[in-house]
């Protein structure tokens, strides 16, 4: 199915000069929105698939997240810190001060 997806739009680079960055290379997929829109997701997959460190992707911690991810560092626990980290320090906070409160 991936290397459908990826055949149903196939890229190709296009070179092109612009003022202050030279020489610069653009990907291009000649196809329709949707089967362009499945071959990035299928090469993003296949990226995903291939790389050495398959191995280490992990599930977020945070309750209710369905996400997985690919730690940039040996103790990341959240896909995103922002967001399902931050949920997770203010759940923290808010359960230490009620128990200190009650």
């Amino acid at each position: 199915a991936l290397n459908a997806a990826l055949a149903g739009a196939p890229a190709h680079r296009e070179l092109s000069w612009t003022d202050g960055a030279g020489l610069t290379a653009a990907v291009h997929r000649t196809a329709g929105p949707a089967r362009r829109l499945a071959a990035e997701l299928a090469e993003a997959v296949a990226q995903l698939l291939t790389d050495p460190r398959v191995g280490e992707v992990r599930r977020c911690e945070a309750e209710g997240c369905v996400l997985l991810f690919l730690p940039a560092h040996p103790r990341r626990r959240w896909c995103v810190a922002s967001v399902c980290g931050n949920r997770a320090r203010v759940a923290r906070y808010y359960a230490r001060h009620k128990e200190a409160g009650a």
